[in-house]
């Protein structure tokens, strides 16, 4: 009887025991775990990727390209202020003729036809005239002095033997060739008088020899068309004075006529008709 209820118990207590283990909850599953950067580190590594881009535009930038100012003016005009001629003219009587000159501002052109060959040209002109007035007794008198026509003209052929970022060395043979011309008439003759004879008054000039020097381009401050150009020659000089008086008679029976000349040849500065500022540079401005 004990051995049968003690079987009986164990068996309960077995079947209590199965019953709450299978009742036991199954735990969730876990979810993974995703790590993300801080965003203190991406910002450092835009920051880092910004600069990087931006260094390599600056070295990109400051790389020289190679191209001279001399090439950016290839095909262009230049023009500027060649400085002032002193241009001969007689002066004085018909048959003392004396030396005097005129004043002839010098406006040129260059034009680079390929790297090394370029066409130098300019014109200068003068023409100028004056009067005087005189009142004696009621009457006016007028009197109009000489006028005066004087031009210039200069002719070059600039050869670039040597080139470099910002300037070239220059060799140029040329030639100038100047005139003037005065005539003076007779003023205030009197009613019934023979006029004298008009006197006629004119000067020459011929230049021809050429220049060595330097012109230098300021494309080193980002203005490749001004230039500025320095140079020294050697050439040959004419100059001519002369002075005539037509015959009218009794007042001028024959012609009377005189003349002065002048030949130099030797070294020069830049001047005459390549001056401005110190006599010895000369500024040339290129069209874009």
């Amino acid at each position: 009887m004990r051995n049968a209820l003690g079987c009986g118990v164990a068996v309960g207590i077995l079947a209590l025991t199965s019953t709450a283990m299978a009742q036991e909850p199954t735990p969730p599953p876990t979810e993974p775990v995703v790590t993300q950067p801080p965003k203190a580190n991406a910002t450092v590594t835009t920051q880092t990727t910004t600069q990087t881009a931006t260094s390599n535009n600056a070295g990109a930038e400051k790389k020289d390209d190679g191209t001279t100012d001399h090439s950016k003016v290839i095909g262009h005009f230049g023009v500027g202020y060649f400085g002032v001629t002193a241009q001969p003219i007689g002066t004085g009587a018909a048959g003392g003729v004396g030396r005097g000159t005129v004043q002839v501002p010098v406006i040129g052109m260059r034009y680079w036809l390929t790297e090394r060959f370029g066409i130098d040209a300019g014109l200068g002109l003068n023409m100028f005239s004056s009067s005087s007035a005189a009142e004696t007794a009621g009457r006016e008198v007028t009197v109009d002095g000489p006028a005066v026509l004087a031009f210039a003209l200069h002719a070059g052929v600039p050869l670039a033997f040597a080139t470099g970022k910002h300037y070239k060395f220059l060799a140029i043979p040329e030639l100038n060739f100047g005139y003037a011309t005065q005539t003076e008439e007779a003023q205030n003759v009197a009613p019934g008088a023979v006029a004298p004879g008009d006197i006629h008054r004119t000067g020459l000039r011929f230049d021809i020899g050429a220049r060595i020097g330097t012109e230098i381009q300021f494309g080193f401050i980002g203005i490749p068309e001004l230039a500025l150009q320095a140079s020294v020659g050697l050439n040959f000089r004419r100059r001519v004075w002369h002075a005539s008086q037509e015959a009218n008679a009794p007042t001028t029976p024959a012609d009377i006529s005189s003349s002065q000349g002048a030949t130099d040849f030797g070294t020069t500065v830049q001047s005459d008709p390549w001056a401005i500022f110190t006599n010895n540079i000369a500024a040339i401005y290129y069209f874009p």
